[in-house]
């Protein structure tokens, strides 16, 4: 039943009855009438079928996000699989890098010790490319060194190497010799063009380094004995 089944009757007042009961009657009629409306609406099945439609809708929609979840997860363990594997490359890439940097300046030493030896013209033995390195916390160093010789001739060098370290050792200075340095073997020259050195050091406890000295001493008359100070620098 709708509203307009219901009209509101029209008051005669010929006779002048009051008005009071009629407008009672017509507010009674008029709640009767919207109550009747209000049930058939909940009765007649629209709410019920757009709550199920909305619900259904809802639904749908959590699907959707669901799998939206899902792809986001997805790719996040893509990414963090791709990083994982960048790092990985970034890090192979470096040490590659740091190989190849090292070898150059190897290369680069040779290159320069070659050229001193065929540009020179004088018998003269040097000593270059001194290194020291400290073995992790310990009181141990390995020391490495080049000696060549800048002369066209293939004359074979020969002789002896001697090292010395000074330094203070419980506040006075002191010249350590090999022995000390715990050098078991002597350094010996052989060689036409240049020889590589390298070795270990051991300084005792409480001593403190200031210079390192290598002294040559060439066998015969050709070669003059050489010299060469570095400061301690690791």
């Amino acid at each position: 039943m709708s509203k307009g089944q219901f009209k509101t009757p029209r008051i005669v007042q010929a006779k002048r009855r009051p008005l009071w009961p009629w407008l009672l009657g017509v507010v009674a009629l008029a709640g009767v009438a919207w109550l009747a409306y209000r049930q058939g609406q909940q009765h007649a099945g629209y709410p019920v079928n757009a709550s199920e439609a909305k619900i259904e809708a809802l639904q749908a929609r959590i699907g959707e996000l669901r799998e939206e979840c899902d792809q986001q997860r997805e790719l996040v363990a893509r990414y963090q699989r791709a990083s994982q594997i960048d790092r990985a490359a970034v890090k192979e890439v470096r040490e590659a890098l740091r190989v190849a940097q090292e070898e150059q300046a190897k290369l680069r030493k040779q290159v320069t010790v070659l050229n001193s030896l065929i540009s020179g013209k004088v018998t003269a033995l040097e000593i270059s490319a001194v290194k020291l390195v400290r073995q992790g916390e310990s009181r141990e160093y390995a020391f490495s060194f080049l000696v060549s010789k800048r002369d066209k001739g293939g004359e074979r060098v020969s002789g002896r190497l001697k090292l010395r370290l000074s330094g203070l050792l419980d506040g006075k200075a002191v010249v350590l010799d090999e022995k000390r340095l715990g050098i078991a073997q002597g350094l010996k020259m052989g060689f036409k063009h240049f020889q590589r050195f390298d070795g270990k050091l051991k300084l005792p406890e409480g001593f403190i380094p200031r210079e390192l000295v290598i002294q040559g001493y060439p066998d015969g008359k050709k070669f003059k004995p050489f010299e060469k100070r570095i400061k301690w620098q690791v």
